[in-house]
């Protein structure tokens, strides 16, 4: 398998979390319900998997998705959120056209009724 060629290294992440938020190995790991040396393992580590990234999330207390994000170009950030936003502002009109339409159909039908 091709090792990318940019790497964001959650192993070093963790262990400067761990530090920072002064949390200990063995309070984390018996949250994450993990034995032995995990924690060291994960340091150890470049890349962890996701679903263990969720455990030691939710053990720290902690959004270590957003301190990777946060070391990926601007720019990546920028277009996304631009992206989302014309796109939340397109259904908005379409519901908007939708929701006329209704009121429309609506009116007709309490005129039928009388």
């Amino acid at each position: 398998m091709k090792k990318s060629q940019h790497t964001i290294n959650t192993g070093i992440i963790i262990k400067n979390l761990m530090k920072e938020l002064n949390l200990s190995n063995t309070a984390i790991q018996t949250e994450i319900g993990r034995k032995g040396n995990a924690m060291y393992k994960y340091y150890r580590n470049e890349s962890i998997q996701t679903d263990i990234l969720i455990d030691l999330c939710y053990a720290m207390k902690y959004n270590i998705f957003q301190v990777v994000a946060n070391q990926l170009p601007t720019e990546f950030r920028n277009i996304n959120t631009e992206t989302q936003k014309a796109a939340q502002e397109l259904r908005i009109a379409e519901l908007e056209e939708e929701n006329k339409i209704l009121k429309a159909q609506l009116d007709i039908v309490m005129k039928l009724k009388g």
